[in-house]
């Protein structure tokens, strides 16, 4: 019950970066606007905290800890507070990598990030101890989480954990999913397709992972998110 409640507490989540600078860096590196905003209310977004707590508890200290999708590496850092050895990490973006490295300059830490397509990687790390993944795959038209463990498998060592994030197919029940949220009040021809791409429940996570070798370890629902969301933990069999 003390893990559930803490869960869903905004403790312990915040990042040593005042509001002003976040925009100058936005500025400087042209990132969008949104990175600094995950990065000011991240407390809020406890699907992420709560993947990169879990991790944190897993691993050992000095473990080396690999992101794809990191974004301007907030979830990196905050790892790196909590005693994190080393930290890595990819992105699409080279405006999210350049304000990742200025934030990791700001903060005295060693940030190892790489501008790289996170579906179709050219660069993985040698095997880490830790992978967390957060708020991307379930954004991005054709992938799966079959292929993402596929793909990462090889850059986790034997025994080693990853964190990840789902929308769950509770959304499937929401009226207009399969459009794009900001786009249900147009007219339909003018709507995007749904943003939330894939959508999986506790059962298909554990079978998946399974098949690609990963032993489910722990989750949990934050059944009143919206979308709702789950968090898993796995370890590398």
């Amino acid at each position: 019950m003390f893990s559930y409640i803490r869960d869903r507490l905004p403790w312990g989540d915040k990042l040593p970066v005042s509001q002003p600078r976040l925009e100058e860096l936005m500025r400087l590196s042209g990132a969008e606007p949104w990175h600094a905003h995950a990065i000011s209310h991240r407390q809020s977004r406890r699907h992420a905290c709560v993947a990169c707590r879990w991790l944190a508890e897993a691993l050992p200290t000095g473990a080396h800890v690999f992101e794809p999708g990191c974004g301007s590496g907030a979830n990196l850092l905050w790892l790196g507070l909590k005693g994190v050895g080393r930290l890595s990490g990819a992105d699409i973006s080279a405006e999210a990598v350049s304000m990742g490295r200025q934030l990791a300059q700001d903060m005295h830490m060693q940030l190892d990030i790489w501008q790289d397509d996170c579906l179709k990687p050219a660069r993985l790390p040698d095997p880490v101890d830790g992978i967390v993944s957060v708020n991307w795959l379930y954004h991005i038209p054709g992938a799966s989480l079959d292929s993402f463990l596929q793909t990462y498998a090889p850059a986790l060592k034997p025994g080693g954990y990853l964190a990840l994030d789902m929308v769950t197919r509770h959304y499937d029940r929401q009226p207009g999913n399969q459009w794009h949220t900001m786009d249900r009040a147009l007219p339909e021809a003018q709507r995007r397709p749904s943003e939330y791409t894939i959508r999986l429940d506790r059962q298909e996570v554990e079978a998946i992972a399974r098949g690609q070798g990963f032993r489910l370890e722990r989750d949990t629902c934050f059944v009143l998110s919206r979308p709702q969301r789950a968090v898993f933990l796995l370890r590398r069999v």
